[in-house]
């Protein structure tokens, strides 16, 4: 079993707080369990049972109420926050054992260094000769946990003076900087992940580092594949002058694609009447359409010998129809070559003429109509402000109602700074507007022009979407870190 460890570096608590409760109040039994390290800025927090007896002198430092158990402590730069979020009904835990584990997780990792640590039955925490370097404190509800274990590793300690810390007066405390002088801070993060890891009963882990999002995960990586093919497929759209949405949107899988001797084409020019802060293609006014476009897309599909094609487009807000005469267009020409092959076409979403779009569709139809969703409703205003999240979903409906022996299709972005819960309910809205097909993947920055990556999300939390996918009635979903709208389309 996995465990996910998210690193944020400094975090105000707040914030923090109500993400993880709003993450453990939003997660069912096939949610991943995970645990955050951080640091927050010079913040007391005051468990359910605390006394105001306790708050002897905080000056400017805030006090804040949480629902985890205890009293008053600080939390501040220099103290290593543990938050584990966990399913405890799922790992068949008890609170008084999985506080032990927690405990013994820091223990352990004392003793690495050769420094003897042990628990106390009278308070929860952790001491080395009397004096607490790890406080405790959790919250338990549906069996799930969060909050967790706050670590002294340079924390300056006189602010405990300002508090009587976790409600014991004269309580004496101590730092891993005064016991041991010359370490590395990521040596004792790693071996504490390690030890919570080990005691917890996780098999393996998978980290997440926000601190430094440039660098990206080592699930993050693009196939390196025989360049045969890809050469083969970038001189037939050369001489037959088209377009692949591969090159134009920089997709990282577009290497292992024309290996294979597949692609996405693009048609009706490489010119978006729109401007959306995720895609790479160009933005302006486009050039009038070719109507001999067709015609070369066809002659290059056969040439390539193809058994499945996908077609898509930038926006054409420009024509009446969309360019859904094009799409039409493009189909017949590629059919009347080869009437086996396979046809998808992703849309857009054709705007004020879906109803006229839909019409002309009908005459060429496709085997899969394909529309992205792209991202969660509120990122719409900053990702793609052209869109509409309603317009999309009833443009799949009306196709699968008009024209319900063909399959529909969409695609979701992660990454972007949506939660998982908010991807949960996109997927849902796709599933009840009969969508047939979903693909979700990780938005990578396609250049420094474009919006940059909020979050990496781990194999795990692709797995779980696809768990919830399955049970949600797709046909058919493909989530992965590397995964596109047109990915392996084929298979």
């Amino acid at each position: 079993m996995t465990i996910i460890i998210r690193k944020f570096g400094i975090r105000n608590y707040e914030q923090t707080f109500a993400e993880m409760k709003n993450f453990t109040l939003n997660r069912n039994e096939f949610t991943p369990d995970e645990i955050w390290l951080l640091e927050h800025p010079h913040v007391f927090t005051q468990g359910k049972a605390g006394k105001a007896e306790h708050i002897l002198a905080p000056g400017d430092v805030p006090i804040i109420q949480v629902d985890r158990g205890g009293q008053i402590t600080y939390h501040g730069p220099g103290q290593m926050m543990i938050y584990v979020l966990l399913n405890l009904r799922r790992k068949h835990l008890g609170v008084k054992q999985f506080v032990q584990l927690l405990e013994q997780s820091i223990i352990d990792t004392l003793a690495s260094y050769n420094i003897t640590a042990n628990a106390s039955d009278s308070a929860p925490g952790v001491y080395v000769n009397e004096e607490k370097i790890c406080s405790l404190g959790l919250r338990i509800t549906r069996g799930c946990s969060y909050h967790g274990l706050a670590l002294n590793v340079t924390t300056d300690l006189n602010y405990f003076k300002r508090i009587n810390p976790c409600g014991f007066k004269n309580l004496k405390l101590t730092k891993f900087a005064t016991l041991i002088s010359d370490f590395k801070p990521a040596e004792l993060e790693t071996k504490i992940c390690h030890n919570c890891a080990k005691n917890l009963d996780f098999s393996k882990i998978e980290y997440v580092d926000y601190r430094n999002l440039q660098r990206k995960p080592h699930w993050i990586r693009s196939k390196l594949l025989s360049q045969e093919e890809a050469v083969k497929v970038n001189q037939l759209l050369q001489k037959h002058q088209l377009k692949t949405v591969c090159q134009e949107a920089a997709c990282p899988n577009r290497t292992e694609c024309f290996s294979r001797g597949t692609a996405t084409f693009m048609i009706m020019g490489d010119i978006c009447t729109r401007n959306c802060h995720f895609c790479n293609v160009k933005h302006g006014v486009p050039q009038p359409l070719d109507i001999n476009e067709p015609k070369r897309l066809a002659q290059t599909v056969a040439s390539l010998q193809l058994k499945y094609v996908v077609i898509t487009s930038v926006d054409r807000d420009d024509l009446y129809d969309g360019g859904a005469l094009h799409f039409t267009n493009c189909i017949a020409a590629i059919k009347a070559l080869n009437p086996q092959i396979k046809v998808e076409i992703l849309t857009p979403d054709f705007k004020r003429s879906t109803n006229l779009a839909l019409k002309i569709l009908a005459h060429n139809l496709p085997d899969v109509f394909a529309h992205n969703i792209e991202t969660v409703p509120h990122l719409y205003a900053t990702i793609t402000p052209n869109r509409n999240y309603a317009i999309s979903l009833e443009l799949l409906q009306k196709f699968k109602t008009l024209f319900p022996d063909v399959l529909t299709k969409s695609g979701i972005m992660v990454g972007l700074g949506e939660t998982n819960e908010e991807v949960l309910e996109t997927m849902n809205d796709l599933r009840t507007h009969n969508v047939d097909m979903l693909t979700v993947g990780q938005y990578l920055q396609p250049s420094r022009n474009n919006i940059p990556v909020k979050r990496f999300v781990t194999p795990t939390e692709f797995e779980y979407f696809s768990t919830i996918a399955k049970k949600m009635g797709f046909k058919n979903i493909s989530s992965g870190p590397m995964v596109r709208s047109s990915y392996y389309a084929d298979r």
